[in-house]
């Protein structure tokens, strides 16, 4: 098997390279981040619209195989008050994003900074596709947690970027007041608990009343006991939460690193005939006593 290095898909350590189309003559500094010896991965930042700069984790495992386009997962950040802007939130949430990247494999960008503002993830997911660094292919997903996760619903029909989205996965999402939940380009697994305090399912049941008309095959999964931050982020022994120090060395639970993972092995490498059962398989995966799960049309939870 043939391994793509780092060095193939950009010039590291302050280099610059362009995006494609519209920011044809955007600066980028790439440098290499350190993720493990499996990984080869990059902090991307530069000019970008509006009043942040881009700024992204890109993780692409050693298993994509050089001449093949992989599908890209974007990924938003939750954020605590006052913590907005950290590469520190990013390297929280590192190893389940690892998990994903192996899983597929997968390439997969993180927005590090302002992830609650949906055109950020989206200039990150824009930059991989269309700068031609990287082997990606236009097989996409988008998935966050907290008001990551308001933040990918609002960008699921893919905004100003032209670039369709296959498949969203919103955890424990805040925010569905404020976005546009119904105009979605593909389905959604919409993932809550049902102890969580800070944006209980009920918060955002809003938003599978609209997808589930829009977007048939999207499913609800509730984790009975379940709170905001035990499956996307980390948790201690008495509940609270865990530093970003510590959260960096803890990957998502089964329920995030195994249930998304084949939500996104059927919705990004599947074709559409396998689709079906697919998600019945998801169903059977979740099924049991600690899960709630529902389709459209079987309002279960």
């Amino acid at each position: 098997m043939r391994f793509i290095s780092l060095s193939a898909f950009a010039v590291l350590a302050a280099a610059t390279s362009v995006f494609a189309g519209e920011r044809q003559n955007t600066n980028m500094t790439v440098t290499a981040v350190d993720c493990g010896e499996d990984f080869a991965c990059q902090r991307v930042v530069g000019n970008s619209r509006g009043n942040h700069e881009l700024d992204c984790t890109v993780i692409l495992p050693n298993s994509l195989q050089a001449g093949q386009t992989y599908p890209v997962i974007a990924w938003a950040n939750g954020w605590e008050q006052g913590n907005v802007l950290g590469q520190c939130v990013t390297d929280g949430y590192l190893p389940g994003l690892k998990n994903w990247a192996t899983a597929g494999p997968y390439i997969v960008v993180a927005a590090n900074a302002w992830s609650a503002r949906a055109p950020d993830v989206l200039q990150c997911l824009e930059h991989v596709i269309e700068s031609g660094d990287y082997p990606a292919d236009n097989r996409t997903g988008l998935a966050g947690h907290s008001q990551g996760g308001g933040a990918v619903i609002k960008a699921g029909d893919g905004g100003k970027t032209g670039i369709d989205i296959t498949a969203t996965v919103p955890m424990n999402p805040y925010g569905p007041n404020w976005v546009d939940s119904g105009n979605q380009d593909g389905p959604m697994l919409l993932l809550g608990g049902d102890a969580d305090t800070t944006t209980p399912v009920g918060s955002f049941l809003s938003v599978w009343d609209q997808v589930q008309f829009s977007q048939p095959d999207s499913i609800l999964a509730v984790r009975l006991g379940g709170t905001h931050n035990n499956d996307a982020w980390g948790v201690y022994a008495d509940g609270s939460t865990m530093t970003c120090e510590d959260a960096a060395l803890t990957p998502f639970s089964q329920f995030y690193s195994q249930a998304t993972a084949f939500w996104w092995d059927s919705q990004l490498n599947a074709d559409a005939d396998a689709r079906s059962q697919a998600r019945d398989d998801l169903e059977a995966l979740l099924d049991g006593a600690d899960w709630c799960v529902s389709y459209p049309g079987d309002a279960n939870c």
